[in-house]
């Protein structure tokens, strides 16, 4: 392969992916080019890519044939999002499609599980993965002191997440139904509210997160591993990178069930007996991605040695135990001329580069 074309979708405030992207294609001495396509023209991605596409949002109806256009215009061999609605989308655009299949997705049955977290706790019992029971708020009976979590059933982010004891629910049902969704994204109507927040009982225990690859072909290739030392804004914040093996399998099995190709991102909690619970399933690389980079894993390298026919390096997937990272704020230039700058005040600039 003469070049190897990378789009980002969605990257948004995740210029180190690009930065990233673009060294991998370097460590695997492959030309090659890192598109980021955002709906935000100044979105801080931009700053580091090759090159920088400005994408309709996903509910454009038009959205589909841009992104055809993009992906066969462009010549891009892999695409990659960080959006959750943007990867439901890409899941339900045409399979048979030899130009969407440059697309890092997942098959919509297995996307509709990993949206809905009451499908997702049912069908992974079923497979003997162990995750809490979960019922809808209009199915809850527990007992008054029993601690629970409660948390959009469709939710992405910590959109709607409580901790309470269930004599409390009533109370904080009322915040969280101003919070939560329906799978499309739309507020959920009155009468089916409580169908859309999710209660399970709290497990104790410390929480981890897993990156659980598999190459672009879906066959199991390894677990990344950290301890979560802090949260922000439902994202990892600070971290320590741990010894993976004790959640091989457990990676094993949700790789088996998922079939993802390349990484996803799993929440889990060690529980106080030593028992593992999965909590959540994001198909993408996650937030807590950077701080098993910065151990030494490099997931994106091994991303384009597969996509390109490149040999392994194996130590890209292993990351060095008791590494402590935190995340923090930085600025960047983003490199755009005065038409593609937004109009408006200060005021409405600084709000759009916030967003994302």
């Amino acid at each position: 392969m003469a070049e190897l074309v990378v789009m980002l979708a969605s990257a948004g405030r995740r210029p180190y992916l690009a930065r990233w992207f673009r060294r991998a294609l370097e460590v695997n001495g492959i030309a090659g080019r890192v598109i980021v396509a955002d709906a935000d023209g100044l979105a801080p991605a931009r700053s580091v890519a090759d090159e920088f596409v400005d994408a309709p949002r996903v509910t454009d109806p038009g959205y589909a044939d841009w992104l055809r256009r993009v992906l066969i215009g462009r010549r891009v061999d892999i695409a990659l999002s960080v959006n959750d609605f943007e990867l439901s989308a890409w899941s339900r655009l045409d399979a048979d499609d030899p130009d969407f299949a440059r697309l890092i997705r997942l098959d919509p049955s297995v996307q509709d599980l990993v949206e809905d977290k009451l499908a997702m706790a049912s069908v992974f019992a079923s497979a003997g993965i162990p995750v809490p029971a979960t019922v809808c708020a209009s199915e809850f009976t527990g007992r008054s002191d029993t601690e629970i979590v409660v948390k959009g059933r469709y939710g992405s982010g910590s959109r709607g997440l409580a901790l309470v004891r269930a004599g409390d629910l009533d109370r904080v049902l009322e915040r969280v139904k101003a919070e939560v969704t329906e799978r499309d994204g739309t507020l959920p109507a009155d009468g089916t509210v409580l169908d859309a927040i999710a209660v399970q009982p709290r497990v104790r225990g410390e929480e981890f997160g897993l990156d659980v690859v598999c190459d672009l072909d879906g066959r199991f290739a390894t677990v990344l591993a950290r301890r979560k030392v802090a949260m922000r804004y439902g994202e990892t914040d600070r971290a320590v990178t741990v010894d993976p093996t004790p959640f091989l399998e457990l990676g094993r099995r949700i790789a088996g069930l998922m079939r993802h190709r390349g990484t996803i991102d799993v929440d889990v909690i060690r529980a106080e007996d030593g028992g593992l619970w999965v909590i959540d399933v994001n198909p993408r690389f996650g937030g807590g991605y950077p701080f098993s980079h910065l151990a030494g894993a490099d997931i994106p390298a091994a991303y384009v040695a597969w996509a390109s026919g490149r040999p392994m390096n194996t130590d890209w997937l292993s990351a060095r135990e008791g590494v402590t990272a935190a995340k923090y704020v930085d600025t960047a230039i983003v490199p755009v001329g005065p038409a593609d700058t937004p109009s408006g005040s200060a005021d409405n600039l600084w709000t759009v580069a916030g967003r994302n």
